[in-house]
């Protein structure tokens, strides 16, 4: 089975916004603020505003759409005694008014917030409350007047849900980067928030989570196609206005998307066919691409290394009808090891007290062990016999280490070359 879980690591990493950006943008968000406090201030109306951050950017789950252009939000709160006498037109006016001119296009006065277009770059959304102290807010709809939102409610509840990997986080972002290119009616980023924070399964691979991710969204949406909001507004279904066409489209591209993953993750894939099979869902061009699996383990990941004794290996080397030579001899004489060879490694020399154990690690190298997806690298234990038995099947600059470890320290280690190569 290939094993794709440093490939999503890398993806995240493409797909996931850089400190710098998170900056940049803070530093522009914070410019924005400091103009609606100065035209409050200069108005002079009773009323001033306060700011706390929302969505995906506070989230820590926003991703760099295919487009360049994303969005961020950033609450304006007027904390008050009592529901404002001033419409709800009256508030997006203000706001309106307050960073007209700030960007060379126009705000926008939506529904639910005003938005400052930065051409081909982003736009920041600026929805607006009112609080009563001890309450929850209400946000200015222009369509539904003042109603309850309480957006610092909804971050609370999904970090609550993730966990200290990181794991919950990137499962989203991956949810994103697939409607991103996708480019279907796709769900939006809250709600593939919520479905996966409420249907995730955890892995220490991530190439699995979100796998079993999928199969739990897609099992729950069958049986019930609802996405309740778990804060204020609380019980407000976000899929409701979904047509047939829209549900049946979303289904259908999780199965789509399930039965590529299950190929990916099935043990007779190689490397190169599992990443092509993410890539169908994630593009081509953006999902990282390996031909192999690198399965290769470092002794240094699993013992600590205290060298103090000697060991030396070597290799019998012999073909049926021939004489066995040893390999460091034949290296020595510059005699050629070819393929189709029985290779017998074993300890010709170790002075390390009993008792100990022995491990070998069989790495092969070149672009036919990366073709064949064999380039091994795993660290074993010894049969026994302090011997390991291979064959030299393919051509390229192999090798093979042999460590002692004594009391879970690594203190002798040695490796020896196997070059094999083509007839001549």
């Amino acid at each position: 089975m290939a094993n794709c879980h440093k490939l999503f690591l890398k993806f995240n990493t493409l797909i996931a916004f850089k400190s710098k950006q998170k900056e940049t943008l803070r530093v522009s968000r914070n410019a924005v603020r400091e103009r609606i406090r100065r035209y409050f201030q200069n108005k002079q109306n009773g009323f001033f505003p306060k700011f706390h951050g929302q969505g995906s950017l506070m989230m820590n789950t926003i991703i760099e759409p295919l487009d360049g252009e994303f969005d961020i939000d950033d609450g304006i709160y007027f904390k008050v005694e009592v529901q404002p006498i001033q419409s709800v037109s009256t508030l997006h006016q203000w706001i309106w008014e307050a960073v007209d001119g700030h960007t060379t296009q126009k705000p926008i006065d939506k529904q639910t917030c005003v938005r400052l277009v930065y051409a081909g770059e982003y736009h920041l959304d600026l929805p607006i409350y009112y609080i009563i102290e001890g309450q929850t807010p209400y946000l200015a709809h222009k369509g539904k007047g003042f109603i309850k939102s309480d957006p610092r409610e909804f971050i609370k509840w999904f970090n609550n849900k993730a966990d200290n990997d990181g794991q919950l986080k990137r499962i989203v972002r991956y949810l994103k980067a697939w409607s991103d290119y996708r480019k279907g009616h796709l769900p939006s980023g809250l709600i593939f928030s919520i479905l996966a924070a409420n249907n995730i399964v955890f892995d220490e691979r991530d190439d699995i989570a979100f796998y079993k991710t999928l199969l739990n969204i897609k099992s729950t949406l069958e049986q019930n196609f609802v996405c309740y909001r778990p804060t204020t507004p609380a019980y407000e279904n976000l899929l409701k206005d979904y047509s047939k066409t829209n549900k049946d489209y979303f289904l259908g591209q999780l199965g789509s998307f399930i039965q590529s993953a299950e190929k990916a993750l099935d043990e007779k894939t190689n490397q190169k066919d599992a990443c092509e099979a993410w890539q169908r869902h994630f593009g081509e061009g953006r999902f990282p691409f390996e031909s192999y699996a690198n399965t290769e383990e470092f002794i240094e990941n699993r013992f600590s290394i205290d060298i103090r004794y000697e060991l030396k290996i070597d290799c019998l080397v012999s073909q049926q009808g021939f004489r066995p030579h040893s390999l460091i001899e034949m290296i020595s004489s510059r005699l050629p090891l070819l393929r189709g060879k029985s290779l017998k490694f074993y300890i010709v020399d170790c002075n390390v007290p009993k008792p100990f154990q022995v491990k070998w690690k069989v790495r092969n190298v070149g672009e036919e062990a990366t073709r064949r997806d064999q380039i091994r690298g795993q660290i074993l234990n010894d049969s026994g016999n302090h011997q390991k038995n291979e064959s030299s099947l393919f051509h390229g600059a192999h090798f093979v280490e042999c460590y002692i470890i004594k009391d879970n320290i690594c203190v002798a280690r040695s490796r020896i070359d196997v070059p094999i190569k083509f007839p001549e």
